[in-house]
């Protein structure tokens, strides 16, 4: 199998977030910026994650459950 299929094919297995990782890891090889958050994300992001951390499970397979439930 081609090098680049073989990526496809592993890609589809990953997670959002580690998906994100791949895009800016591209994104510097080929040299293009990528933007950043700014300090007031970052503390916005902290926020959501310090609220979060009480929740069980995966937020994004509750997400996927109930849109899979509307059709």
């Amino acid at each position: 199998m081609k090098i680049k299929e073989q990526t496809m094919k592993d890609l589809e297995q990953l997670e959002p977030a580690e998906l994100h990782v791949v895009y800016e890891l591209i994104q510097y090889l080929k040299g293009r910026s990528v933007r950043r958050p700014s300090g007031k994300a970052k503390e916005s992001y902290r926020k959501v994650r310090e609220a979060l951390r009480a929740c069980e499970g995966s937020m994004s397979g509750d997400i996927i459950q109930a849109r899979q439930d509307r059709v």
